[in-house]
């Protein structure tokens, strides 16, 4: 017989598989899917063998080693979908290929960390009283031990029963070789959120719920829809409702959020309606604890995946449904090689599979928006689903615009922004025993450190940013790289005493509002307060129980929370995203003040909400007050059409970073020279904007300069194609960068 090879792609940024050698012993095994072991160089890796009978390589090719699983790890589909997104991002397959399994599959082992537990397991006949008078008649621990696994149920983990009800090994080995039990491996899984009391859904739909889950019914296998449901319309409702339809039909589903904070919430819905049915994939997770869900969906135990960003590519059988809440979210997109964005990779991966694609929000992004005017016959093309109104028809909560250039601040306030309004609206809201939301989209102190004397102001050594002040515990600290300081007690370049702080962050408004406040039980929720496991769920978990009166936080809290006891939503200072250097900066400041608007008045009692700004008459801030996201979107768009920006047209943002600043820009230049003779080849409608050095020029000491491409997104996959190939035979600094559909210029 002749010898047969296999591609095999290993999880390197390697832009082509290798070639190797099926052995005989193997060849039933070693198929599309399958994990196996291979030798590279002097070591062995776990790759993924993506094609068999391929031809033979030049050279003489060597053999695999080892096939881990008795079936294929990865669904053809999602084989299929990793290449699509190396090529349309321009990406090596082979970091495309990793993210298809969790990291503990990348081991040379089988068990692909795989965890089980001696288990006492009590013979399936049981012992009759008088049997057990005669067989244990001078062994009383024996029959101890026998009867108290047989009151948990007939089995019970070897660790249980020594660590918390005191029996020996000895004992429970000697129970074992009577043949009244025996000792078993049983897997023992990981599930954080087993103890995760769920939340029943709700008895019945609205009419509007009822139209929209009609409407995602007429969809066709491969299709999809936006929800726009106005903030408190039950989007979530029509979510469940939807995936316990495939449920009912034998199908998967996969829901994800954009931020791992919503998670637990999520789950309690999803749990509360179907159960052990729903596995939960994020980065919170340890390595055994995702390994173990995505286990338990690709054997089809479980048939609902919940989670963040990755969830997206989880191995759910005969996937039926993808829904994305906040479709809008700059979370969804990949911040590394293959710099993805869940959101088009799932519209990808429901064409693939035959599945439908359900993308929810209240303020959808433009590009989504652009996709349901295009027509039916588009592969694109969306259907709009409305719920125009809040359940039980509550009025969306008034928005009050204070300006701060001519509203009466509180004396005592220092440099804070603080307004009469504000203040009182609070004191009212505490004092009948409501809750309130305070937004403030910096995190921190204060934003930067100052020298009175001569404005020098404290940057990071390693980054052209400001370092920001904190004071639990009392450090500058950059928020790209991580550097701290210490917070100094005289100025670096003229010796000055006294350091002023300018910008007010999360941390110096939970200190006013407690002095101001001092009766009031106040939370944070941001970067810095939510670093440990779990943190999340703990503060909301509070929140939920009323044991928090005021919640402080970032942008994390403004999106798919849902207390009904939160009358009040306070913006401390709405200004802090309007100007950044970014075509996106008016369209994610309108979704942040509606999102968090949104938080209010979703309970019996009502709300309101208060803005603070020095740009009252800016367009994103006037749409958000009216609750008017049509006028947002058409005013928006309108601004995009000259220069053209998306959706009108598409980026590609080609970043180059490196030690040395003066060749960092002469690479910059070059890559721009060839993308130009590249366009003026082929007659490309594109153009090249640049090079130039990025907002934040430099970031954990190298320097940054970028091109950006634009033009229509199929001639521009085609200059992809063509530089990722180019950069695949690059092996040197400066590094070259790949972002297509970026979603931050910064």
């Amino acid at each position: 017989m002749s010898p047969r090879f296999a591609e095999v792609v290993l999880p390197l940024p390697l832009a082509t598989p290798y070639t190797y050698r099926i052995p005989d012993e193997l060849a039933d095994r070693a198929i599309p899917g399958s994990r196996v072991v291979v030798p590279v160089r002097r070591r062995s890796l776990t790759g993924i063998v993506t094609a068999i009978g391929v031809e033979a390589p030049a050279m003489a090719a060597r053999d695999i080693e080892a096939a881990l699983d008795p079936e294929p790890s990865v669904p053809a589909a999602l084989l299929e979908l990793a290449r699509w997104m190396s090529g349309y991002y321009g990406a090596p397959i082979g970091l495309a290929v990793k993210l298809l399994l969790p990291t503990a599959f990348w081991g040379t082992a089988s068990g692909a960390g795989e965890r089980t537990e001696r288990v006492l397991a009590l013979a399936s006949e049981r012992l009759t009283l008088v049997e057990r008078d005669e067989r244990f008649r001078r062994r009383p621990r024996q029959r101890a031990l026998y009867e108290t696994v047989e009151a948990l149920g007939g089995s019970a983990p070897v660790r249980h029963l020594m660590e918390q009800l005191g029996f020996g090994d000895g004992l429970i080995r000697a129970l074992a070789r009577s043949g009244a039990a025996s000792i078993e491996q049983n897997e023992r899984l990981r599930d954080p959120f087993a103890g995760v009391t769920g939340t029943p859904p709700p008895a019945r739909a609205t009419t509007a719920q009822e139209a929209a889950l009609a409407g995602i019914a007429r969809l066709g296998p491969g299709t999809g829809a936006l929800l726009l449901g106005v903030t408190g319309s039950g989007k979530t409702m029509v979510y469940l409702e939807a995936v316990r339809r495939e449920l009912t039909a034998g199908r998967g589903a996969i829901v994800l959020v954009p931020e791992i904070g919503l998670t637990p919430q999520t789950v309690s819905r999803f749990r509360g309606a179907f159960g052990d049915q729903v596995a939960v994939l994020h980065s919170a997770l340890s390595d055994g604890e995702r390994a173990d869900a995505w286990r338990l969906l690709r054997r089809g135990e479980r048939r609902v995946a919940v989670g963040a960003r990755s969830a997206v590519l989880a191995p759910v059988a005969n996937l039926g449904l993808i829904v994305i809440d906040e479709e809008h979210e700059s979370s969804y997109k990949n911040g590394e090689a293959p710099r993805y964005h869940a959101r088009e990779v799932a519209g990808v991966r429901a064409r693939i599979e035959g599945a439908r694609l359900l993308l929810g929000s209240a303020t959808p992004s433009l590009e989504t928006v652009a996709r349901t005017r295009l027509p039916a016959g588009d592969p694109a093309a969306l259907v709009r689903l409305d719920l125009p109104d809040r359940i039980e028809s509550r009025p969306l909560p008034p928005v009050e615009i204070v300006d701060l250039r001519t509203a009466p601040l509180a004396p005592g306030t220092g440099s804070v922004a603080w307004s009469v309004a504000l203040d009182e609206a609070i004191g009212a809201a505490l004092g009948r025993g409501e809750q309130v939301i305070l937004l403030l989209n910096r995190r921190g102190f204060a934003a930067f450190l100052q020298c009175p004397d001569c404005g020098s102001v404290r940057h990071c050594p390693d980054c052209t940013i400001s370092l920001t002040v904190h004071q639990t515990p009392p450090v500058l600290r950059c928020h790209y790289c991580g550097h701290e300081e210490p917070v100094p007690s005289a100025c670096a370049e003229c010796g000055g005493i006294v350091q002023r702080m300018r910008g007010v962050g999360t941390q110096q408004l939970e200190r006013l509002v407690s002095e101001r406040f001092p009766d009031a039980r106040i939370g944070r929720m941001d970067l810095d307060t939510t670093s440990t496991k779990w943190s999340h769920q703990r503060i909301l978990e509070a929140v939920e129980r009323r044991e928090i009166d005021i919640l402080i936080g970032t942008q994390m809290i403004a999106k798919g929370l849902d207390f009904p006891n939160v009358t009040l939503v306070g913006v401390v200072d709405a200004d802090t995203g309007l100007n950044l250097p970014d075509f996106r900066a008016a369209e994610r400041s309108f979704q942040l003040l509606a999102q968090v608007g949104g938080r209010a008045g979703r309970g019996p009692r009502g709300g309101k909400v208060l803005v603070q700004t020095r740009c009252p008459d800016h367009h994103a801030l006037v749409h958000a007050a009216r609750h008017d996201t049509e006028a947002f979107l058409v005013e928006e768009l309108a601004l995009r059409q000259n220069p053209p920006a998306p959706p009108v047209q598409s980026l590609v943002n080609l970043v180059v970073s490196g030690l040395n600043e003066i060749e960092v820009g002469a690479t910059a230049a070059r890559v721009a020279d060839w993308c130009q003779r590249i366009i003026d080849r082929h007659g490309l409608p594109v153009v090249v904007l640049g090079p130039a050095p990025c907002p934040v020029a430099r970031i954990k000491e190298r320097w940054r300069w970028h091109a950006v491409l634009r033009g229509p997104s199929r001639d521009l996959g085609r200059l992809v194609r063509t530089a990722a190939r180019s950069l695949a035979r690059r092996r040197r600094e400066p590094a070259i960068v790949i972002d297509r559909d970026p979603v931050s210029m910064l």
